[in-house]
């Protein structure tokens, strides 16, 4: 089964193509709760304290060549299933 993006969430990734200080140790990306898909990435800090904790930038839109599903449209437009007693199964 493929990975299926949702609503509210995403997922980082160790950025192997980082060739600068500047750039973010973590990228992937994550769909908003309006079904938009965006770029997202992630930074290794460190406090004056000396806690460790990742800072996170969204980023553009991402161009999908894939629709997203109706199932998590729908779901991200606030669609609630009505349950219905009268069905048998």
């Amino acid at each position: 089964m493929a990975y299926e993006m949702r609503a509210g969430s995403g997922s980082l990734f160790k950025n192997n193509n980082k060739t600068t200080e500047n750039h973010p140790n973590l990228t992937g990306k994550i769909m908003l709760p309006d079904g938009a898909v965006h770029y997202i990435s992630g930074w290794t800090k460190q406090t004056a304290g000396g806690d460790k904790y990742i800072s996170v930038s969204i980023g553009k839109q991402v161009n999908q060549s894939a629709p997203v599903s109706a199932h998590n449209q729908a779901k991200a437009n606030g669609y609630q299933p009505q349950k219905d007693s009268d069905i048998p199964f």
